[in-house]
C-alpha cells in the first residue's frame, strides 16, 4: 500500500502537477491522521472494556461479601434479641419478695444474659477496593457514597463494640463471684452436672445489685441491637446498589 501511494506521488511530480501533488499529499496526511484516531479509539474502547470487566468482577465480589456479612449479622441480631428477652423475663421477677420456684429455668435465663454477640464481618473486598484506589472510580455514584458512609459507621460500631465487650466482662465477673456458675453452664454442650452446694441462682432475683446489672444489660444490648439493625439497613442498601449495577450492565 505504501509503495502504491509512493508511485502516485512520483508520477504526479514527474508530470509537474505540483498542485495536484500537494492536494494528494494533504489527503494522504488526513488519511493517516484518521487511521491514527481510529486506532486510538479502538485502543480506548479495549481499555474501557477491560476496566468494565474489572469493575463487574469487583462489584460481584463486593455483593457476595456483603451478602455473607448480612447472613452472619442476622444471626447476631437474633442472639441479641434472645439476650434481651431473657433480661426482660428476669426483671419481671426480681424483688425482695421473690419466692423460689416462681420462675422456671432461672439458670438458663441467667446464662443467656451473660452471652455477648460480637459481629465480625469480612472487609477483605472493601479493603482492596479502597487500598487500590478503585473506590473513587466506581461508576455507580450511589454505591460509592454508601461505601464511604459505611467506613465511618463501621468505625463507630467498633468503638461501641469495645465498650460492649468491656461491660459484658464486668457482668461476667459479677456472676463469677455471686452465682453458682456450674449450674449456669450445666448440660449441653458443657456436660456439667449441677452443683452440690445447698443454694440456688434464684437468690440472685432478690439481689438489688443483680437487678442493676440486668438493667444495664438491657441498655447495653439494646443499644448494640440498634447499631446492628442500622448496619443491616446499610448493608441491604449496598447489596441493592450492587444489583442495580448488575442489572444496568
Amino acid at each position: 500500500m505504501i509503495k502504491f501511494f509512493r508511485k502516485i506521488r512520483h508520477r504526479l511530480l514527474a508530470e509537474n502537477r505540483v498542485s495536484r501533488y500537494l492536494l494528494y499529499a494533504l489527503g494522504e496526511i488526513v488519511l493517516v491522521v484518521i487511521g491514527i484516531l481510529i486506532a486510538l479509539e479502538i485502543n480506548n474502547w479495549n481499555e474501557n472494556q477491560k476496566l468494565l470487566q474489572q469493575e463487574k468482577a469487583t462489584i460481584a465480589s463486593l455483593k457476595l461479601e456483603f451478602e455473607k456479612n448480612l447472613a452472619s449479622l442476622n444471626g447476631d441480631i437474633a442472639a441479641l434479641e434472645s439476650v434481651l428477652s431473657s433480661c426482660n423475663t428476669l426483671l419481671a421477677n426480681t424483688g425482695p419478695d421473690y419466692e423460689d420456684g416462681t420462675l422456671q429455668d432461672v439458670d438458663s435465663l441467667v446464662s443467656m444474659t451473660s452471652r455477648m454477640s460480637v459481629w465480625d464481618p469480612s472487609l477483605y473486598t472493601l479493603g482492596n477496593i479502597k487500598n487500590s484506589g478503585k473506590l473513587s472510580s466506581l461508576s455507580n455514584e450511589e454505591l460509592k457514597i454508601l461505601l464511604i458512609e459505611w467506613e465511618t459507621f463501621y468505625a463507630n460500631l467498633l468503638d461501641w463494640g469495645d465498650f460492649y465487650v468491656d461491660r459484658g466482662s464486668t457482668y461476667f465477673d459479677f456472676l463469677l463471684h455471686n452465682s453458682l456458675n456450674r449450674n449456669l453452664f450445666s448440660g449441653v454442650p458443657f456436660q456439667l452436672s449441677p452443683s452440690k452446694f445447698d443454694r440456688s441462682n434464684e437468690e440472685l432475683l432478690r439481689n438489688p445489685e443483680f437487678e442493676n446489672y440486668i438493667t444495664n444489660r438491657m441498655f447495653i444490648n439494646g443499644f448494640m441491637l440498634g447499631y446492628y439493625e442500622e448496619a443491616k439497613e446499610r448493608i441491604t442498601a449496598i447489596i441493592e446498589q450492587c444489583e442495580t449495577y448488575e442489572d444496568g450492565r
